[in-house]
């Protein structure tokens, strides 16, 4: 079948479903014991593992990624006689988390923030609002 379903505008067209079903067919044969698949709606964008049934109720709420015509991510072999135009990826980056990489800028960004000690070296704790220094 082709795979033209997946621009269809109209996700209620019988098209659109029978696509919709090739496809969850098509992850099953190819996970036969996986209870979770990527879910390839827009709004998850193959990121999100979700059960089988709720990426058969996305794929009609959401639509399918319009650029997901290769299903490598649910087991479908990449032809490379025609993928030869397509550039080929030898580094793979490591995986990082993305909170390191968060927690990073904001050391940079404020180099104090982690310690707990004022310019002045006195520890940086707030003055009670009925001490005498307050006032």
């Amino acid at each position: 079948m082709s795979r033209r379903w997946i621009q269809n505008p109209n996700r209620c067209a019988d098209e659109y479903l029978d696509g919709i079903e090739e496809f969850i067919e098509f992850a099953r044969r190819h996970n036969p014991s996986a209870t979770r698949i990527r879910c390839p709606c827009r709004r998850c964008n193959n990121t999100f593992w979700e059960t089988i049934e709720n990426v058969g109720f996305h794929l009609v709420r959401n639509g399918m990624i319009e650029t997901y015509n290769i299903w490598n991510l649910h087991g479908e072999q990449v032809d490379h006689a025609s993928s030869s135009n397509a550039p080929r990826v030898d580094n793979v980056e490591p995986i990082v988390d993305p909170n390191d990489q968060v927690m990073g800028i904001i050391q940079d960004a404020f180099p104090f923030a982690s310690t707990n000690i004022n310019q002045e070296g006195e520890d940086d704790v707030p003055t009670p609002i009925d001490s005498a220094e307050f006032e």
